[in-house]
Order: C-alpha cells, then structure tokens, then sequence
C-alpha cells in the first residue's frame, strides 16, 4: 500500500481482467455461450483443442484463452519468419548465380552434380509450379524453406566451402557452414509449426527470435537492426493470459505499490520519514488521486543540496515545500503515467528511454495512482 503523509492510503485492489478478454484482436468481450463453445471446439477438433484443454487444467474458457494467445504469437512472427527467409533464400541465390549462372535452376552441373535426388525433385516442382518457362525470380519465390535449408546440410559442404562468407559476410572467424545450417535447422521446424497452425505455447519463441535475429544479421547488420526495430514478439508474449484472468506480464503485475503518496503542500520533512527502502518512488496526487508528478529520494538530495549551497548550509526541511522541488527541478519526461493494465513490454520501452526514472500505473476507470516502477530497479 502507499504512504501519504505517514498513512496508508489503500490498499489498491487489483482488478484483473477476465481471461475471455485476451484475445486475438478484438477488445470487445465475446460472451462464449455453451452452443458457442460447443460449436468452436468441433471447428477446431478436440484433438486439436485437447492441447490447450489440459494445458488450461481442463478449464474449458482458459483453454479458449491460450488458444487465442498462441494466435497472436504465431502471428506476430509473420514478419520476422518473412524477412529472414526472404533474406535467406536471396543469399543463397546469390551464389547459385554466380557459380552456376543466371538460369542455375537449368544448369546440367547444379541439378546433376550438386542436387541430392530429393532437391532435385523439389526443384522441378517448384519449376512447375512457376508456369511455363518461368524466369529464375518465379522459380526462387516457388521452393520452400525446406529446399533453401537443405542446402546446408553436410551433402553440400563443398558448395559452401569457399562461398559461406561470401553470403554471410559477418560469420565470425572459424564459423563455418554447420553455424548456418544450425540456426535453419531452428527456423525451419519452428515455421513448419507456425504453418500448420500448431501450439507454440511450450516453445522457447524468444530463442526462436533470437535465431532468426542473427541469422538476418550474419546477412545484413541494416536488416537485422530493421528486424529488431519493427518486431513485436516480444511485446506478444508478455500478454500470456493467466487462470486469474490477469496477463502474466502486465503492468500491474509489476507494479509496487509501496509508494510515498504527497501533494504540492507536503513537506519535505514529511517525505525524508516516510521514505524508506519499502517506499522509494514518491507520486505527487492531485485531489482525485490522480499523479501530477513522480521523483525519487535522489532528487529530494539534489533540491536539498542545491538549497543548502545557498542557505550556507542551513536548511530546515519543515519549511520546504514539494511545490518548491517541482518549481526548482524539471520533472517533465522523468516520469510517465500508464494504464496499469497495459502490456509490461510498453512499459519497459518507456523505461528504457534515457530520461524517464518512474513509471506510474494507473487505473483505467478512475486515473488513480495504483503503484510504480523505478527504473533503477530493474526488476521489469
């Protein structure tokens, strides 16, 4: 709970959300009547829903829950299983360019001498699928992952034995093929996954990513910083519903609650004896309850010692005000305020902005204060 004025203001009841209200995109709850249920299951197959179901603990709505949110997962990595296949496939033809020709798809040398008996099935109907005498481009678009990756695999040692720095310029010293055909090798099973539509929920999809990262930037540095930029992986998985009806990483999963509550008539005397390593974030409330403010005991001591200098050393505590540090320090982005139920992965980009020191959560309907975040812990 807070500390206003040396009481406790509170406690603040967490108010978790139903689980029915994770979903995979719409915000409106959808009311899931028995018929409802009912006809979902037999669209998806309880087979298939079985996953989920005892994952759930065979709580028939949790299980809705974590279906939904495998979803979102899943979709979130369209983009980065995109640029890194895209950019995968491009270097590898590349070098099939430039050791075998414009029409290497075509050249006796590759299909007969390089192309194990399964590539080269593979190939053609690739090129069958391309229509009638497809141009390269078409061709390359038409093979899957499993051709491209394949051609990592020891069979192909010789076609990479000159040529793998040449398509991944920032291999580092002694990395060979095997360091390519390990990271594909993730890749790949994790895409078939996600292409099929199967559970991802038990999966390490932040190794995944990672993966994927450095494969895209043993390409392209710029690709692989474009990736990393544009991603929302990260921000998916922190939205993993819970049982309690709360996502397992929201801001109000983090948020402590233990805060100095002031307002611009309090004391700095008031602050130094409610401070403690308990309640180290201070929020300034207006009448509502509502944050106006939010600094930490290090800039109660920067206001202290700033005055001391020009009091020649005497301060009396009493006698200073918070509307006096607010008016002396510049507050403005050190501190921002954030719907307590929003995902902790918005919150930590905030955080991680080099200016901002607190983040205070609030609640939605009334705007009140209900806990904070100090950057320094770094406990998000």
């Amino acid at each position: 709970m807070s500390k206003a004025l040396g009481k406790p203001v509170g406690p603040f009841r967490l108010l978790g959300r139903v689980y029915l209200g994770s979903m995979a995109e719409s915000q409106v709850i959808y009311p899931y009547l028995p018929e409802q249920l009912k006809a979902i299951r037999a669209s998806i197959s309880e087979p298939r829903f079985a996953t989920y179901l005892k994952k759930a603990g065979n709580h028939e709505k949790y299980a809705i829950a974590l279906y939904l949110y495998n979803v979102r997962v899943a979709k979130s990595f369209l983009f980065p299983l995109g640029v890194v296949e895209v950019t995968f496939r491009n270097a590898i033809d590349e070098i099939l360019v430039q050791r075998y020709g414009s029409d290497w798809h075509q050249d006796t040398t590759f299909r007969d001498q390089v192309l194990t008996p399964e590539g080269l099935a593979t190939l053609d109907k690739a090129i069958r699928r391309a229509g009638y005498q497809p141009p390269r481009s078409q061709v390359v678009a038409e093979l899957t992952f499993d051709f491209w990756s394949n051609l990592f695999r020891p069979e192909y040692g010789d076609l990479w034995r000159t040529t793998v720095n040449i398509a991944f310029p920032n291999l580092r010293h002694g990395e060979t093929r095997h360091e390519i055909q390990t990271l594909v090798r993730t890749i790949n099973a994790f895409r078939n996954r996600v292409a099929h539509h199967e559970p991802i929920l038990d999966m390490n999809v932040t190794d995944v990513l990672g993966s994927i990262i450095r494969l895209t930037g043993l390409r392209c540095r710029e690709t692989e910083a474009w990736l990393k930029h544009h991603c929302t992986v990260n921000t998916v998985v922190r939205t993993r519903p819970r049982l309690d009806g709360t996502n397992a990483d929201t801001v109000s999963a983090k948020l402590d609650r233990n805060f100095v509550a002031v307002d611009p008539a309090t004391t700095l005397q008031t602050i130094v004896g409610a401070v403690d390593e308990k309640h180290q974030a201070i929020v300034c409330l207006d009448a509502a309850g509502a944050p106006t403010a939010a600094f930490t005991s290090h800039d109660v001591a920067r206001f202290v010692s700033d005055r001391a200098k020009e009091l020649a050393g005497m301060i009396d505590l009493a006698e200073h005000k918070v509307s006096d540090l607010l008016n002396a320090i510049d507050l403005s982005g050190r501190w921002i305020g954030m719907d307590e139920k929003s995902s902790m992965g918005l919150a930590v980009k905030e955080l991680q902005k080099p200016r901002i020191q607190v983040l205070v959560g609030t609640d939605v309907a009334t705007g009140k204060a209900t806990g904070a975040i100090l950057r320094a812990h770094r406990r998000y």
